[in-house]
């Protein structure tokens, strides 16, 4: 049996446990997930297994290709997946993006020695995620409900359909040389390793401070899967609706301070001194330092006196 078959088969085996074990339980918790019951029990037992076997495995596998090693496979991983990432653009009628894709596959594939230097990304043509789940979404199938399914984590019975049609889409599904299958399962196996120790930091930053990882890590994939099939790189995120948004402050009337002041005696011109106040312009006057107030209550004192 081929490895693609293999792969069909046990997504789909597994979707359909998932499927007749929940349908056994009373307990719906979420409309979108009907089997939450079993949906937890494979959740724990697979958390279980990955922190036990699969993350070590992948830090071995980390450590085995340090540096510009690992960067290579992982690269070459990544373009020999493009052509199923055009495919479905083209399917979801995003042409656009499958020319943008297409440009990258054959740059890197030509200019990067096969896909082992991204020489595409650093020119600002980014790998981005695309499969036959999307398309269907796009195609207006609902997503069904929610499955938890071992080795392939969180999914929908309409995206476990389109990961089995994304597996025998492949180009090493359909190329025949020598060493194909072993190319094959090795791509995937590494990929899978890749792909794990490269999402250990968003998963520890998404789960380490959830209440409920289970609930959190529901909610995060079927909000950015709806938001791939928008056509969105990620989850819109929107502010709380309990808090309104500030109103802009009232217009402040001016203040009497921020008039202009008036100008001062010296630059005011002598022929306008001379007809407010004739005495102003006398050379011999006795400056005053008082003001007018102050003037008048020193003379009201010396008249006292006297």
């Amino acid at each position: 049996m081929r490895p693609g078959h293999l792969f069909v088969l046990c997504g789909f085996g597994l979707a359909l446990a998932a499927l007749d074990c929940g349908a056994a339980s009373a307990q719906t918790a979420s409309p979108d997930d009907p089997y939450e019951h079993v949906n937890r029990r494979l959740y724990e037992s697979s958390s279980g297994a990955d922190s036990r076997i699969f993350l070590p495995i992948a830090k071995l596998y980390h450590a085995l290709t340090p540096g510009p090693i690992g960067e290579a496979i992982h690269n070459v991983i990544t373009n020999l997946s493009e052509p199923v990432v055009i495919a479905n653009d083209i399917l979801q009628a995003r042409f656009k993006r499958a020319g943008r894709d297409m440009l990258r596959l054959t740059a890197n594939s030509l200019a990067g020695f096969g896909g082992l230097m991204d020489v595409a990304g650093k020119a600002g043509l980014t790998h981005q995620d695309n499969d036959f789940g999307v398309t269907l979404g796009v195609w207006g199938v609902p997503p069904g409900p929610y499955l938890f399914l071992p080795l392939l984590g969180p999914s929908t019975v309409r995206d476990a359909i389109g990961a089995g049609v994304d597996g025998v889409a492949s180009p090493l599904y359909f190329v025949r040389f020598p060493g194909r299958l072993t190319l094959s399962v090795s791509t995937q196996v590494v990929g899978a390793l890749d792909l794990r120790i490269r999402s250990q930091g968003d998963m520890d930053a998404l789960l380490s401070g959830a209440a409920d990882p289970y609930a959190t890590l529901r909610s995060v994939y079927l909000q950015s899967r709806e938001a791939e099939i928008r056509g969105e790189s990620a989850a819109p995120v929107l502010p709380p609706i309990d808090e309104p948004e500030p109103a802009a402050p009232p217009a402040a009337a001016p203040s009497a301070d921020l008039q202009p002041a008036a100008p001062p005696a010296a630059a005011v011109a002598p022929a306008a001194l001379a007809a407010a106040d004739p005495g102003l312009t006398d050379p011999d006057r006795p400056i005053a330092t008082a003001r007018p107030y102050d003037r008048g209550g020193a003379a009201a004192q010396f008249a006292a006196l006297d």
